[in-house]
């Protein structure tokens, strides 16, 4: 069985899977499950109609995370962060950015650094960005990469998240044994492992 850490971010790591989602009003009961939804793409413009729904009671206890880098209209810098801290929903954002995460950190938003491994080298600067910024977390894609370098990331003090080509259940409880937390997804299929 995995030690738990106190970090805070474990109360949005509670459950298997996160959701990795654009719309929550296409999604309806299934990501009321969740401990924590990303939310992925989209439009500046869409944000408080997703904002008023993340408010309602079914979803009031589900963490809030936005990928600063992919809605349309949001900048990734101090601004953005300002912008989305304005919202009072936000738990965190998900950004490739990890110079964000001090800013962040100051605005009460926790940070999860994507990282995508395609090499050896790739790793190491992704365990050292990631620690020297301080993030929350570190979604490492792909999720078949995050379980192959498991012991490498064994150093880095953070909690790691899998994302990217989990395509079964298989694939989640092999990614949740290696050491991450959790696995995003976009597959309401395997949104469906939370709650179990």
């Amino acid at each position: 069985m995995l030690a738990v850490s106190r970090h805070p971010i474990e109360k949005w790591l509670r459950e298997p899977v996160i959701p990795v989602l654009w719309d929550p009003e296409k999604h309806g009961r299934v990501i009321t499950e969740a401990s924590t939804v990303f939310l992925q793409g989209g439009s500046l413009v869409e944000l408080p109609r997703t904002i008023e729904r993340f408010r309602a009671p079914d979803l009031a206890g589900v963490g809030l995370f936005a990928h600063i880098d992919l809605i349309a209209g949001l900048e990734n810098s101090e601004a953005g962060l300002e912008y989305l801290a304005s919202l009072h929903r936000f738990n965190g954002i998900v950004t490739v950015h990890h110079h964000l995460a001090k800013a962040a950190r100051q605005l009460k938003l926790m940070t999860i650094v994507r990282l995508f491994l395609s090499d050896s080298r790739a790793m190491e600067r992704g365990i050292a960005v990631a620690t020297k910024s301080q993030a929350d977390a570190i979604e490492i894609l792909p999720a078949a990469a995050a379980v192959k370098v498991a012991a490498d990331f064994a150093r880095c003090p953070l909690p790691r998240i899998a994302g990217g080509l989990c395509r079964t259940e298989a694939d989640v409880r092999e990614a949740i044994d290696s050491g991450c937390r959790a696995v995003t997804s976009t597959r309401p299929d395997l949104w469906r492992l939370n709650g179990r």
